[in-house]
């Protein structure tokens, strides 16, 4: 796929964009709407790099490390990725990201962000650089 980006005149190369999985807002009672009267379904296509996803999953998971996360299924990951996204700015997501991969370096939490970012490449494999072992 290439798109030209907001601030770019020549094209950009892009993987294919990931579909949704889930309707913020409209899918269930809970949400933001409550099931009230949908005017429009916006769909929102965001690049974003390995570090920005994996960020993106460590807000959702908002300390909910009760599961195993390398054996959460791929379309739960895509949820809690979506859910930052519905959350937080890009722009912040992208703040994070930035800095992200420096928790690889804090023991305490060094196994914790490496099992993110293998979540992260079982969900988005396209985008995903080969694993370590």
């Amino acid at each position: 796929m290439t798109i030209l980006s907001h601030t770019e005149t020549q094209p950009v190369a892009l993987p294919p964009a990931v579909p949704t999985d889930y309707v913020f807002g409209a899918s269930d009672t809970n949400d933001i709407l409550g099931g009230g009267d949908v005017h429009a379904v916006v769909t929102l296509k965001v690049a974003m790099t390995r570090d920005m996803l994996a960020a993106a999953f460590d807000l959702a998971m908002r300390g909910a490390y009760d599961e195993n996360i390398d054996e959460l299924p791929v379309a739960e990951i895509r949820h809690r990725v979506e859910l930052s996204l519905h959350m937080e700015s890009p722009w912040d997501l992208m703040r994070d990201g930035a800095s992200f991969s420096d928790l690889l370096y804090d023991e305490s939490v060094a196994e914790l962000i490496r099992s993110e970012y293998r979540a992260i490449d079982r969900a988005y494999p396209l985008m995903a650089p080969r694993v370590e072992s």
